[in-house]
């Protein structure tokens, strides 16, 4: 049982030195709103890819990127709606009701089959998360590096 206890400290403590390599608390709350606010970018699979890009061009710490991108995963799905209904008040477009078990049956059927299905859709909450991003961002920022 100590071993076991001892193992899982020594892990916990290799991954903590890993995120937080070479980040003062400032980057490492920049880094982690960024990739909530990246991670919730309303085409689902594309997210890991651009918090890499956006990582690897911006030099930040790639692992600790991909944490908050992957443990925001579950927001992508639940503000695809808000972001829809946001594109479409500032664009003033009409598209017929979607519902989440369409959106997802969708994407279950392989991802460039969806995009090509849900292109207006994915157009518009692209267009409402590009507005809400920033705010988002700025409060996230701000409350991690509060805490």
């Amino acid at each position: 049982m100590m071993k076991a206890i001892k193992f899982n400290n020594k892990i916990f403590l290799s991954l903590s030195k890993l995120l937080k390599q070479g980040l003062s608390p400032v980057k490492l709350s920049l880094v982690i709103a960024l990739g909530i606010t990246l991670s919730v970018f309303p085409i689902l699979g594309t997210t890991t890819l651009i918090c890499t890009f956006v990582a690897l061009l911006f030099h930040l710490n790639l692992p600790a990127i991909q944490l908050a991108n992957y443990a925001a995963f579950p927001l992508q799905v639940i503000l695809f709606f808000p972001f829809l209904k946001l594109g479409k008040i500032i664009s003033q477009v009409s598209l017929a009701p979607i519902s989440k078990t369409q959106l997802i049956a969708t994407f279950e059927e392989g991802f460039f089959y969806a995009i090509q299905e849900l292109s207006h859709y994915l157009i518009i909450s692209c267009l409402g998360w590009l507005l809400a991003s920033v705010p988002i961002f700025i409060i996230l920022f701000f409350c991690l590096w509060a805490i």
